[in-house]
């Protein structure tokens, strides 16, 4: 019996990619499936938009690695650089990009050519426009792009990139402004193709779409910001999280329901115990009267979230019998509306389901 179970309608994602690639008719995707693509499955999520993507986006070697190991031949670009020298050799092999964005770091990358003459480093230039994270400061790029050029061991032209961080929020518009500003004059260096607009961006800022775009969480049908939903953008969740009703459980006026007597029935109810707890990746901070999909009724969360189990208020009249399914979120309860009343993003949400979830793949 699968316990808590993750669904992944792949019919959903390709949707979300054609309507991804009508917002950016003129601009190729570079698809992020960083993080196991938002904890939906990178090697399975990259074979489905195959036919919108030009390429892939990932953090770290070893995504590359899977993608690579799975028979993914498009190419793929390392958004965080390749952090270890010693990596590079399988940089090299499996012919990966990888963002140079400091002058040590472009020191080693020259350094790895010089010892390995024959070999090319496929390279984009990441510039910091105003997330401090990594990047070319507006003053250092004239030089590191000078050097760039000047350097036989990478690939040319070389193109270069940057991450908005405030395109989600409209309350920052100004400071998007800004970094818009700063992207227009530090890219009249670039030799090469330019990547900025992020999913925020692509929604909202269409002078973000250069040659290359990089959609991230709208891909899996969730809004890049607060207050919205997917369905918003028409947009299909991608990903819907259940689990199993152990038991139904009759409760009297007074009766107190779980750790810490966090929630008092005030008058006589059923609840229905939930197979699914924060060992699952379901929050424990959840409020009481969060809402859960049962029975084609939306019910709402009593008591603390257990490590394995949790409660909801069925009343008296719900036909709910052990067995049955509840949907934690997805096509009926939006991820992000349960990220909302955890405080956090559905970023977070989407990628904690743990190791004893099965996945479940629903072929586009």
């Amino acid at each position: 019996m699968e316990t808590v179970s993750v669904d992944i309608d792949l019919a959903a994602l390709k949707h979300n990619m054609a309507v991804i690639k009508k917002m950016v008719p003129d601009s190729r995707i570079i698809a992020v499936v960083k993080a196991n693509a938002y904890g939906h499955g990178s090697v399975a999520c990259a074979c489905a938009m195959d036919e919108f993507a030009f390429g892939y986006a990932v953090a770290r070697l070893e995504e590359a690695c899977e993608l690579r190991e799975a028979g993914i031949t498009k190419p793929i670009v390392m958004l965080g650089g390749c952090a270890c020298v010693g990596d590079l050799e399988d940089v090299a092999r499996l012919d990966i990009s990888v963002t140079v964005h400091s002058f040590e770091m472009l020191e080693e990358l020259k350094s790895f050519c010089r010892a390995n003459p024959g070999i090319l480093l496929s390279v984009w230039c990441q510039v910091n426009i105003g997330m401090q994270r990594l990047g070319f400061n507006e003053d250092e790029i004239a030089k590191a792009m000078e050097d760039i050029r000047n350097f036989s061991g990478f690939r040319h032209p070389v193109g270069m990139m940057a991450h908005l961080s405030c395109s989600d929020e409209a309350v920052l518009k100004d400071y998007h402004l800004k970094q818009l500003a700063a992207f227009n004059r530090m890219s009249r260096h670039a030799e090469g193709a330019l990547c900025l607009a992020n999913s925020a961006g692509i929604i909202y800022y269409p002078d973000t779409h250069t040659e290359f775009v990089r959609p991230g969480i709208i891909q899996y049908g969730i809004s890049p910001s607060s207050g919205r939903i997917g369905a918003d953008f028409g947009l299909q969740a991608v990903m819907t999280m259940r689990t199993v009703v152990y038991a139904v459980r009759e409760l009297c006026q007074g009766d107190a329901v779980g750790y810490g007597a966090s929630w008092v029935a005030d008058r006589p109810t059923r609840i229905a115990v939930l197979g699914a707890g924060y060992a699952d990746g379901y929050p424990r901070s959840m409020p009481n009267g969060s809402p859960v999909y049962l029975n084609g009724t939306v019910v709402h969360t009593v008591g603390h979230v257990c490590m394995d189990m949790m409660f909801v208020d069925i009343g008296m009249d719900l036909r709910v019998s052990p067995g049955d399914v509840a949907e934690l979120w997805g096509r009926h309860i939006p991820v992000e509306k349960v990220a909302e009343l955890t405080g956090t993003i559905p970023y977070e949400l989407v990628t904690r389901p743990t190791r004893r979830v099965r996945y479940r793949y629903l072929p586009a």
